[in-house]
């Protein structure tokens, strides 16, 4: 694999003899002819160019003396290599017939994931055009080893190998994400606005992410500024049957010399989805409305980053009852309707974050500062007093220090957080105390390569929580927790990587499931919490093995995860105010292990088909009592077919994409847990493109073709019986106006 990279990397370079511009051409390895538009990205800076017609780019911005790149072209390998910025280089690209899973890690790493010694999985938004997702959470769910958690399209969190809510931590570009995550009738919280990827790390990784990350991490990340000295105008219009529910939204991007800028406007609007029986599901509705913003300057050795983000979501809460034993007839409707009603949620979320870089020499300071504050209203029985309301705000700091010398790399830093949540005095109940706490993290990642084919990874990090309610209770939590790996590569035309990773995680408990007391309306129970719960901590196995050549992708990834202290709610055989009642209780050993695999398959007779497949299982034991964990997700075999279709007329088909997902059934539960059968849902889609000043895309299909009547085994809407969404039809439009300023 060295060899193949050192022959793509031209080494012919001249002095420029003309100020900071950075220049250079794209070449194909093979023909070395230069490669038109290929895509030149400055990973530090957050700059893009394009190359011209013959292959040649040119950036006009101050730039540090040593800098990442990564060079990509459609039909081509990417590569990203280190770069001297006052050096005229020349690159080459090797022609690729397969797509591979090249993860690039901005925010943590800032490498390939074939270089990468954790296995990452990534997402591009983009790449879901053709079958769009409703949400976040929908399109996470495209990844291996990811499902979701929903009360309907409107509320819905990922679940990572069998684990979510507070054990899940969501970062958007660096900075965490928190919300009120721990409800089971809180969703994730961010619309699908300017995002261009989502990338999923699976099991514990305090060590990068602090103490919450215990089951995994979603990172969300902004769309890439517009490429220098141009600016756009992309225009999107969504409509869905189901619900008649649109989502319009616009982006708007500039990119100047030193100066980058991003705003984005999006709003939606669903009404109560129909099911498969032909009924609608009262409450189901939803609506969605937000604006962003996202600033960016540079000088040589500093790269700032500004990003504002206010939205505000009004969501149904299905399934809501009195009733001990309620009737799934009396949630389903005749008619639809949009309308506001109770119960319902009202969420305004802020957030603001500020990046800065400062490039020394050969190492880097990232310095992160950030503020979010989330307004949670729950309306139950009025429609001008909330039942419950929440205010939390967050105060987050992240410095890092990366040194690099020879082929070694360390990445040190200390992460921090500071957290009030206070519930409001016009709320008619309290779910949980008001309360604060104060988070600090220290760690130190070391990375070395060796000049073969093996690299390794280990670090250690520190964590202390300290928290305090107002109704008298105080306490602490610390813990260390270190993480060490190994990748070894062999093999050339067939490429073989190997990875393996041993890492801890720490996660202390958290208020709602240590001083929780009350209806809880949405989760449909009556909650009590636990103060005597520990922290839970966990140790993972995770061993993945993957094949990548001219045609062929495979990926095999078992892994093990032992767990001390599994903290779960567990139903009673009482009811409280009608609701049945459910308490938070400690598991002494538990483990989760399983396996995620996938292959993609792309004919060299048809270079215009692709072929994926993947599976996904997971089996959740409590050791010391013999009984199986609750809300494990359903095995997944997942398949798609995806024919690309080259450019012959004005109006042209691009793409027709056949999904079909099979759930099998839910036999292993828990003694308070049901089964759940197994389905089959399938889906179609098809991308237009039409070819005028500029071109419009347009993507047309059917979810759920055939009409399936299905409930998720972790549905929120299992425990009354009804059905999720039925078939769906929908239709896309996006338009894109992008101009040079010359």
């Amino acid at each position: 694999m060295k060899n193949i990279l050192l022959m793509i990397v031209l080494s012919f370079v001249v002095q420029l003899s003309f100020g900071q511009e950075f220049k250079g051409k794209i070449l194909d390895v093979e023909t070395k002819e230069g490669i038109p538009f290929a895509n030149i990205y400055i990973k530090d800076v957050q700059v893009n160019a394009i190359s011209d017609s013959i292959g040649n780019f040119s950036i006009d911005v101050p730039l540090p003396k040593e800098i990442n790149i990564l060079v990509s072209a459609s039909f081509y390998e990417s590569i990203l290599m280190k770069v001297n910025s006052s050096l005229f280089i020349s690159v080459g690209l090797i022609k690729s017939h397969l797509e591979l899973d090249e993860v690039l890690l901005r925010p943590k790493s800032g490498t390939m994931q074939r270089d990468n010694i954790i296995r990452v999985d990534r997402l591009l938004i983009k790449d879901l055009n053709t079958v769009p997702v409703s949400n976040l959470s929908e399109a996470l769910s495209n990844i291996n080893g990811v499902q979701e958690a929903s009360m309907g399209p409107g509320i819905s969190k990922p679940v990572i190998r069998g684990m979510q809510g507070v054990r899940v931590l969501s970062v958007l570009n660096g900075m965490r994400l928190e919300n009120q995550q721990w409800g089971a009738d809180h969703g994730l919280g961010i619309s699908q606005l300017g995002i261009g990827a989502l990338e999923v790390i699976k099991g514990p990784n305090s060590l990068l992410y602090g103490v919450d990350a215990f089951g995994g991490v979603v990172y969300i990340e902004d769309e890439k500024f517009e490429s220098q000295n141009a600016y756009s105008v992309n225009i999107n219009s969504k409509f869905e049957s189901v619900n008649l529910g649109y989502t319009n939204s616009a982006l708007i991007k500039l990119s100047k010399k030193k100066f980058r800028f991003n705003l984005g406007a999006l709003h939606s609007s669903f009404s109560d989805f129909q099911m498969p029986n032909g009924k609608y599901l009262a409450d189901s509705r939803y609506q969605d409305m937000g604006v962003k913003t996202r600033i960016s300057y540079n000088t040589n050795n500093w790269v700032m980053n500004m990003y504002y983000m206010f939205s505000h979501s009004y969501n149904g809460i299905p399934g809501h009852t009195h009733d001990s034993i309620p009737d799934p007839e009396s949630f389903m409707l005749d008619f639809q309707n949009r309308q506001r009603n109770i119960p319902a949620q009202n969420i305004n979320n802020h957030l603001f974050q500020l990046n800065n870089k400062f490039f020394l020499g050969k190492n880097k300071i990232d310095l992160m500062l950030g503020y979010t504050n989330n307004s949670l209203n729950e309306y139950d029985e009025k429609f001008t007093i909330p039942g419950l309301g929440m205010s939390l705000q967050n105060i987050l700091y992240h410095l890092r220090y990366n040194i690099k010398s020879g082929s070694w790399t360390i990445k040190s830093g200390i992460q921090g957080m500071y957290q009030i949540n206070k519930n409001i005095a016009e709320a008619e109940e309290q779910l949980i105390p008001d309360f604060d706490q104060l988070d600090n993290g220290i760690y130190s990642i070391i990375s070395y390569k060796t000049n073969s084919n093996f690299s390794f990874q280990f670090g250690g990090r520190y964590d202390l929580r300290n928290l305090n309610a107002s109704d008298d209770f105080s306490s602490k939590y610390s813990s260390p927790n270190f993480s060490i790996g190994g990748k070894y590569e062999f093999g050339s035309i067939n490429r073989n990587t190997l990875l393996l990773n041993i890492s801890s995680g720490f996660r202390a408990p958290h208020v709602s499931e240590l001083l929780v007391n009350g209806k809880h309306h949405g989760a449909l129970r009556y909650e009590v919490g636990n103060p005597n719960l520990k922290s839970e901590r966990a140790l993972q196995f995770d061993l993945n093995y993957e094949l990548n050549n001219e045609h062929l992708s495979f990926v095999f990834n078992p892994y093990y995860n032992y767990i001390n202290n599994y903290t779960q709610i567990v139903a009673q055989d009482s009811i409280v105010e009608n609701l049945p009642l459910f308490n938070f209780e400690q598991i002494d050993k538990a483990q989760l292990y399983g396996f995620d695999t996938k292959i993609h398959f792309h004919p060299h007779f048809a270079h215009w088909l692709h072929l994926e497949g993947s599976y996904s299982l997971i089996y959740g034991e409590s050791l010391n009592r013999s009984e199986n964990l609750a809300l494990i997700p359903q095995p997944r075999l997942n398949f798609v077919l995806r024919v690309k279709f080259k450019k012959r007329f004005k109006f042209n088909l691009e793409e027709i994409v056949v999904q079909n997902s099979h759930f099998f059934a839910q036999n292993r539960v828990t003694t308070y847990e049901t089964t759940s059968s197994g389905y089959d849902l399938s889906n179609i889609g098809l991308k237009f493109k039409w070819f005028i000043k500029t071109p419009l895309e347009i993507n047309f299909g059917v979810k759920n073709i055939f009409n399936a009547e299905y409930i998720n085994h972790l549905s929120r809407l299992k425990n009354i019986n009804v059905f999720n969404p039925g078939r769906n039809f929908y239709i896309s439009l996006n338009y894109l106006i992008k101009r040079n300023f010359n």
